[in-house]
């Protein structure tokens, strides 16, 4: 892996905007306004944006870039790690293969440089596009495919690398520059899974693009760190992937793009990813099952991953994280939103009842892998009877059905309204839907939108 990162800042510099093909283009603007309607939900349906946009406002940093719901300016590493963190919290955004979340740790930085720079749509596009390349390349090369094996929360570990990448395009970074914002990034990479299902969680995310978002400008005022920090002893590699690490794979940075080809999952359900499938199963099973009053036991088997096994979750929240609760809060109510993991439901008579009755088996024989795993769903009656299903892939993932335009746009527009009018809403869609062609005083008037107070 010598000359790693000097191979790879070279290779990220050379490619422009001229290089995104009309399919990454029209990739890059669904997940733009996907992650929008997600962070304004984000910080309505949920309390910790709230608690880390008033810890941010009674700094009273220099006003410049737009907090997503809040009504006020900061800084804009400090609007990218509030808005990264709202965007992040209701687990709502797509998913990656392999998993990661890699729509909260670049947008944010993008939108952040909107208010400081001239930046136009088709660049603004050009570099979210390649900050979500380097993530894909960094977690394909360590081969962690299966969640099981993970020791970090993979946001954590990449973000800050890829956001530096997404920014430097936006600051127009030359490749030795952009070495020294990737040093400085690995010095801000790392963390840890034991605060998934916390109020921490959405914090890996906000702080992986605003840490990014700040190497690069630290870099560019000529701010200097160890140039070869991937592949060097003791640098990125070597603390996090000792065992496994494919580093000439970063060198495949570039077209087709990984927005494309794998692409991402959507999430129709505001939950971790793995329990989609658990979610998709329950909702097959509601219409068969009646009276779920009725139900004397839930056979559920699943891939281990133990840290999404959780038999009683602590709140709402931890319901985005429990096998248990996607199982029955799906067979009693035959649909998940994000009223779901309210503490209301969460706490209701019928959801502890029905979370007693669900036997757990993991196994390592299914595979973790999104790609190739799989669950089981058997709940047997009181009378005897017995419903059986199995679900390779919910809707919207590579093994799924597909979501069509239109079923995303529902989801956009439940978000939006959770804190917009529906003329705030309609607006950010049709600016969203032709991003790629924007100005610099459209984008403005988009985060002006987005930022708007809590209505």
């Amino acid at each position: 892996m010598k000359n790693l990162t000097k191979k790879l800042a070279e290779k990220i510099v050379s490619i422009t905007s001229e290089d995104i093909s009309s399919a990454a283009i029209e990739k890059a603007r669904q997940l733009l306004l996907d992650g929008i309607a997600v962070a304004v939900a984000g910080t309505i349906q949920e309390e910790p944006p709230s608690i880390l946009a008033a810890h941010i406002q009674e700094q009273e940093a220099k006003p410049v870039s737009s907090v997503i719901g809040f009504g006020f300016k900061t800084t804009p590493v400090n609007a990218a790690y509030v808005n990264g963190s709202s965007m992040h919290v209701l687990d709502y955004e797509p998913m990656w293969s392999p998993a990661n979340h890699a729509l909260s740790t670049n947008l944010p930085a993008v939108l952040a440089l909107v208010e400081t720079t001239e930046v136009n749509g088709k660049e603004a596009l050009t570099a979210l596009v390649k900050g979500i390349e380097l993530q894909g390349w960094i977690r394909h090369a360590s081969r962690e495919n299966d969640p099981a094996v993970l020791r970090l929360h993979p946001p954590g570990v990449t973000g800050p690398l890829s956001s530096a990448v997404a920014a430097g395009h936006i600051l127009g970074l030359d490749a030795n520059t952009l070495r020294h914002a990737i040093g400085i990034a690995v010095s801000r990479t790392g963390s840890a899974l034991a605060n998934v299902g916390t109020m921490v969680k959405m914090t890996h995310c906000g702080m992986g693009t605003a840490m990014g978002l700040d190497a690069a400008l630290l870099a560019q005022r000529g701010f200097t760190a160890n140039p070869d920090a991937i592949e060097t002893p003791r640098g990125f590699v070597d603390i996090f992937f000792k065992k496994e690490f494919h580093g000439e794979e970063l060198l495949n940075f570039g077209p087709p793009f990984r927005v494309v080809e794998p692409s991402y999952a959507l999430k129709m359900f505001p939950s971790q990813y793995a329990t989609h499938y658990a979610i998709t199963a329950g909702i097959t099973l509601h219409p068969q099952i009646g009276d779920p009053s009725k139900i004397k036991e839930i056979n559920f088997t699943c891939p281990d991953m133990a840290y999404i096994d959780r038999p009683e979750p602590v709140n709402g929240l931890a319901g985005k994280f429990s096998w248990q609760y996607a199982v029955s809060s799906s067979l009693l109510d035959g649909k998940v939103d994000m009223a779901t993991f309210e503490d209301e439901r969460r706490f209701a008579a019928d959801m502890e009842a029905t979370l007693k009755k669900v036997n757990l088996n993991m196994t390592d024989t299914i595979k973790g892998d999104f790609l190739a795993t799989y669950v089981e769903l058997e709940v047997v009656m009181e009378d005897g009877t017995r419903h059986q299903t199995r679900c390779d892939g919910p809707r919207g993932s590579w093994n799924g059905g597909p979501v069509s335009l239109e079923e995303h746009l529902i989801k956009v527009r439940s978000c939006l309204r959770t804190g917009l009018n529906e003329a705030e809403s309609e607006r950010i869609i049709e600016l969203a839907s032709r991003f790629e062609s924007l100005q610099n005083k459209d984008l403005r008037e988009l985060m002006s939108i987005a930022a708007m107070p809590k209505s």
